[in-house]
């Protein structure tokens, strides 16, 4: 007897008893889903959280220091150009502007003040590109709007929004802490343009800082600085950017500290997937629970058959054509288990995912609009062949208990 034909006798046997079949693939097919469905949202949650940083830029580096003096951060900045420019593809500043007179920000009649937050940030020509920003219309800070001391800005999706509505605001003037700024450009909003979130920003550029603050000689910096890639991130931030900067901050009472959010995402990515593996592992003991129905069943199978397993060895079957169609029986209870286990996960996974994305997201990182929660083609092929292994392991002691029956003992069963 041929393989197709041992199948076919098998799906047969299988569909003769529909009802104990089903029942019989129960326990594969919850234990399936389970671990799909468990393994796929915890991973899930990582992918969003590794999308809502990556959106505030990739492979970002948050630098703040105080204590050093001018000339020392004017040296930072060189070495960032110069000897750090293989591992460094850009950098900004990134200095907060505090509103201490609570003017707020201004245009015409319209007034934004203190019952909101605004952000205002200084920043140079490569602003936009290191904390991810996208241009919706009009473009960004450009080096001559520095190195000139330009009054212009370029504004977030809420202030657009708020002030001008349908307006286009490029060529438009805000007052900024009493003085008069040209808007250039709109960012794309990342959180809904809502208030209060980063949507309600405003950057000018860094070289209007000292003047608007009143800045000294010893003062303290930020920088957002872009590694080449994330091969870098640790390099830079462990050894490369405090070598440089920290004593000089230190000396005078200060502090350096840098970190990135992309390498800690990426340690927490790490142990998300241990944690799903760890907690996938322990939602597969329902699988061995299905294993051992299917054991049952198939020794209920065996005593039911004791007669038909007779006469085949009657006419010349041998012990492996037994053993071989009963593990396929086994195998195939096991695997369609397996395949509706699958389909079931996938579903829950996806409407688990659509609830994670309404809950998870908060106000400090940016909105995810487009995010669906699918198991992995290494999950979906794992979750089948373990429920196939499933099967053969707990139908090998049946298929060798209806291998070893004498012919003439099968054949006086009744």
């Amino acid at each position: 007897m041929n393989l197709m034909q041992t199948i076919r006798m098998a799906v047969k046997s299988i569909m003769n008893n529909k009802l104990r079949s089903i029942l019989t693939m129960l326990g594969i097919i919850i234990g399936v889903a389970s671990v799909i469905t468990i393994v796929a949202f915890i991973q899930g949650a990582g992918t969003l959280q590794r999308l809502q940083y990556e959106a505030l830029g990739v492979n970002r580096i948050n630098v703040s220091g105080w204590g050093a003096k001018s000339q020392d951060w004017e040296e930072f900045e060189a070495y960032l150009d110069e000897e750090l420019a293989d591992q460094v593809r850009a950098w900004s500043p990134q200095a907060q502007y505090y509103d201490w007179q609570g003017e707020g920000v201004q245009y015409r009649a319209q007034k934004l003040g203190s019952e909101t937050n605004t952000y205002i940030y200084f920043g140079n020509q490569n602003y936009g590109a290191v904390t991810n920003h996208v241009l919706s219309i009009g473009r960004d800070i450009s080096e001559a709007d520095c190195n000139g001391r330009a009054r212009v800005c370029v504004i977030g999706e809420t202030i657009r929004r708020y002030f001008f509505g349908a307006i286009s605001p490029i060529g438009q003037k805000l007052r900024i802490g009493g003085k008069s700024f040209e808007i250039v450009g709109v960012y794309e909003g990342k959180y809904g343009g809502k208030l209060n979130t980063e949507d309600q920003m405003i950057v000018m550029p860094y070289t209007l800082q000292a003047n608007m603050m009143g800045m000294g000689g010893m003062q303290g910096r930020q920088y957002i600085i872009q590694a080449a890639s994330s091969s870098d991130l640790e390099a830079l931030t462990d050894s490369l950017l405090p070598s440089f900067m920290q004593s000089r901050c230190e000396q005078n009472g200060g502090y350096f500290y840098a970190s990135s959010d992309s390498l800690m995402q990426q340690q927490s990515a790490s142990g998300t997937n241990m944690m799903a593996l760890l907690i996938g592992g322990i939602a597969g003991i329902s699988l061995l629970v299905g294993g051992i129905g299917i054991m049952n069943i198939m020794l209920m199978s065996v005593t039911e058959r004791t007669r038909e397993i007779g006469i085949r060895m009657a006419i010349g079957a041998r012990k492996r054509d037994i053993i071989r169609q009963f593990l396929i029986e086994a195998a195939v209870v096991s695997c369609f288990g397996g395949i509706i286990g699958i389909a079931i996960g996938c579903f829950l996974s996806a409407i688990l995912g659509n609830l994670m994305l309404l809950q998870i997201q908060v106000s400090y990182l940016p909105l995810i609009e487009q995010f669906t929660v699918l198991p992995s083609l290494g999950l979906v092929i794992g979750a089948f062949l373990f429920s196939a292994l499933i099967g053969i392991i707990f139908g090998l002691y049946p298929a060798n208990k209806a291998a070893n029956l004498q012919p003439v003992d099968a054949l006086r069963a009744q």
